[in-house]
């Protein structure tokens, strides 16, 4: 038995050199096998691990009708209904009629206007509220910024370029306020103001008010410089985010920042008009 000890060293030896021959050969056929699997399956990655969808930043919404501003009356009725119409006065003076009245006796099966519910026209912010007033009486302006009215109705708007703003006329009593905060308006941005005057009451609006197209804003009166039940309409294109606390004139109560004001919306040209019946006409 000794005489084939002398073995054992050799069978091990071949043994080792087997068991190496098959892992090579195993390691040579596996990348092929698993090339193949991976060419031939589609792999779906767990829920944690899909890639996330890149959320984007919401635009402004835009404005997409413009409504009557007094009840029963269609958009293409107001040209029936005016009783002043607009009239462009030279820069820096505060006289003509910088908007449109609208007043009937009998029309629409109403008999007289007085008390008929007046409508925001353009969706848009409160940025004045105006009680007992001279000379808009019980008023409101809002703000409707361009960038939220369609590309094709300021085309149509024919909307005035931006220029200087004027002194006005010395006849004008215009205090000079030095915290304005009106002159820190940034002019490169620019909004609609319809002003909406004479109401029966005090409007029960707030500044910073958001009101829809169509929503009641007042009802027709005869408040402020007026001689006869009437909606008064002015449209002005002025830098975005304007707020009036107190505009008024020719009276010994007004404030002198309401004399301000006033100068600044009227006279100044820094609030440009525009005719309203160019919004009222618009065609969308």
């Amino acid at each position: 038995m000794k005489k084939y000890l002398f073995l054992i060293p050799l069978l091990l030896l071949l043994l080792s050199a087997c068991n190496l021959i098959a892992e090579e050969s195993q390691a040579g056929t596996t990348p092929s096998l698993m090339s193949t699997l991976a060419s031939t399956k589609t792999i779906t990655p767990p829920p944690f691990q899909s890639t996330p969808t890149p959320t984007t930043l919401p635009t402004p919404l835009l404005v997409n009708q413009v409504c009557s501003p007094l009840q029963d009356e269609t958009l293409s009725d107001l040209s029936q209904i005016i009783s002043q119409p607009f009239k462009m006065p030279p820069l820096g003076f505060d006289y003509d009629h910088q908007g449109v009245d609208f007043s009937y006796y009998r029309h629409n099966g109403h008999i007289g206007i007085q008390g008929l519910p007046v409508y925001a026209s353009l969706e848009g912010k409160v940025i004045a509220v105006l009680k007992e007033k001279w000379v808009y009486g019980n008023s409101v302006i809002i703000e409707t910024p361009l960038d939220q009215i369609p590309a094709a109705w300021l085309l149509q708007l024919q909307l005035p370029t931006m220029a200087p703003t004027v002194v006005p006329n010395p006849r004008l009593t215009c205090p000079d306020i030095k915290n304005d905060p009106n002159q820190e308006l940034d002019i490169n941005k620019r909004s609609l103001y319809l002003l909406y005057a004479h109401f029966d009451k005090p409007p029960t609006l707030k500044i910073g008010d958001h009101v829809q197209c169509g929503q009641q804003i007042g009802a027709v009166g005869n408040s402020g410089k007026s001689s006869n039940p009437h909606l008064h309409v002015e449209v002005r294109i002025g830098p975005s985010g304007a707020i009036f606390e107190g505009l008024a004139h020719y009276d010994a109560n007004t404030s002198d920042m309401e004399r301000h004001n006033y100068c600044v919306w009227r006279a100044s040209n820094l609030f440009q008009m525009i005719d309203p019946m160019k919004l009222f006409n618009l065609r969308y």
